[in-house]
């Protein structure tokens, strides 16, 4: 399998691995399979931005379950760019969610995601999102 396509593997994994809903809980032992080490997330959304390994994520989403037990989420990536160079990539990755099952149009937000190749596999080193608002639009460049 070329590089590209285990890259463009390793994402769709993400996104799945992190949707939800009441019957269907994250698939979090699985997320931590896709990233070199603890890995970093970063959601970049908020006035300061809120960091993440893998672990203290799936924690973070765990307890929003709990308190909510109609908590929803499903997102999946809807356009990318992927640039390698060596055993390192990176990846625009523009993708939708629904954050309710009641939602009748998905919002956008763009992740930023970083990849190395431990000589076996590609694995998610760290990523950065930030969701699209009206003063920040999702870029037209990266819905091709």
């Amino acid at each position: 399998m070329l590089n590209i396509q285990m890259i463009d593997k390793l994402a769709k994994d993400f996104y799945r691995c992190i949707s939800f809903h009441q019957e269907h809980f994250p698939q979090f032992d699985q997320l931590e399979e896709l990233f070199h080490g603890t890995g970093k997330l970063i959601n970049n959304n908020y006035d300061q931005p809120i960091h993440f390994t893998v672990q203290s994520y799936s924690q973070a989403i765990m307890n929003q379950i709990e308190k909510d037990a109609d908590l929803y989420l499903f997102q999946k990536e809807v356009s990318a760019t992927t640039e390698v160079f060596g055993k390192n990539a990176q990846r625009i990755s523009v993708y939708e969610y629904l954050d309710s099952e009641d939602n009748e149009l998905p919002k956008r937000g763009v992740n930023f995601m970083q990849f190395i190749n431990d000589g076996k596999n590609w694995k998610i080193v760290s990523m950065i999102w930030n969701d699209e608002s009206q003063a920040e639009p999702v870029p037209e460049a990266y819905l091709l």
